[in-house]
């Protein structure tokens, strides 16, 4: 479910540690009593509004942005620091046998299974056990009850989606979620657009579970919308790669099936990639090496000449 709204005691450091007082930012914009009860938390304020306080404090939305995330701490549980231990020493065995531990306890909360879900999407582990789908089963179960996601609930999602196979989410539920994708991706960066980077990621994982399981009618239409939104959405943060990415998946779509388009869209993806490279590193061999084994255009269709890699 969603995260408690916090946003009104961040603001209220804020505005303290820049000296500015409570009646002076509430100005002519909102009364100073409920200016008092947004910073207590007690009630949520309409971004113009809070746009409009923001100003008053000689601030943007970008800059609270920033201040809100290095001044709150997401929650981490004890689990998940424990097994970054092992992730951190390579151990994929431990992290199994871990794993499964926890999953075996009576009392395991929602929090820890999408820890477990996630571990094991990191080491890649392609086993079988059925404490593992269970723990697949009992989430995706809880997110399709979930009215409003949260940020936890979405990143399982991705997770899943991720390893997903037609069998396991039909195509109309995915073709929901990205439309529910559509409707929670805002322009600008506003405190209750916080979730947009998380939405984009979620918006890709289902375009490409579309792709790989051949809908390839569904996801070209649903790529080229995705493409316009991303273009009215002007100060969206990251949004170039977010465009990058979509357009590779739109570029596979078409060389899976032999379309002329695919290559024109697959080299303005390698050229984008190739200058992302090339400002990490001047070195020539790594910026190559990154086309080559990082761009999933590369390894699918590293015959094709028509492709220019460099």
């Amino acid at each position: 479910m969603g995260e408690k709204n916090i946003h009104g005691s961040v603001f209220k450091k804020l505005r303290e540690e820049r000296g500015y007082k409570l009646k002076d930012v509430a100005g002519d914009v909102i009364s100073t009593r409920t200016l008092t009860r947004f910073e207590n938390d007690e009630t949520s304020l309409p971004i113009a509004i809070f746009e409009k306080l923001l100003k008053n404090c000689d601030l943007t939305s970008f800059d609270y942005l920033i201040y809100y995330v290095e001044n709150t701490e997401i929650e981490t549980t004890e689990f998940a620091i424990r097994m970054q231990s092992y992730m951190e020493s390579g151990s994929s065995t431990e992290i199994v046998n871990e794993c499964m531990k926890e999953l075996k306890k009576s009392d395991i909360k929602f929090a820890e299974r999408l820890d477990v879900l996630n571990f094991m999407q990191l080491i890649e582990w392609n086993g079988r056990s059925e404490l593992f789908e269970e723990n697949k089963r009992i989430i995706k179960e809880k997110i399709e009850s979930t009215s409003k996601l949260g940020w936890s609930e979405i990143n399982g999602l991705i997770n899943l989606i991720n390893s997903a196979s037609s069998e396991d989410y039909s195509v109309e539920y995915i073709d929901r979620v990205i439309e529910d994708c559509f409707q929670n991706i805002y322009d600008g960066n506003y405190p209750n657009s916080l979730f947009n980077g998380a939405y984009c990621m979620l918006l890709i994982s289902s375009l490409s579970f579309l792709s790989r399981n051949g809908y390839y009618e569904l996801v070209e239409k649903q790529c080229k919308e995705t493409l316009i939104n991303f273009n009215k959405l002007s100060s969206l943060y990251d949004r170039s790669k977010y465009y990058i990415d979509v357009t590779e998946i739109l570029a596979m779509v078409y060389l899976s099936q032999n379309k002329e388009e695919g290559i024109k869209l697959a080299n303005k993806v390698l050229k984008y990639r190739k200058t992302i490279a090339e400002s990490i590193s001047n070195d020539s061999y790594y910026s190559s090496s990154y086309i080559f084994f990082i761009c999933p255009i590369c390894i699918s269709f590293i015959f094709c000449k028509s492709i220019n890699l460099i």
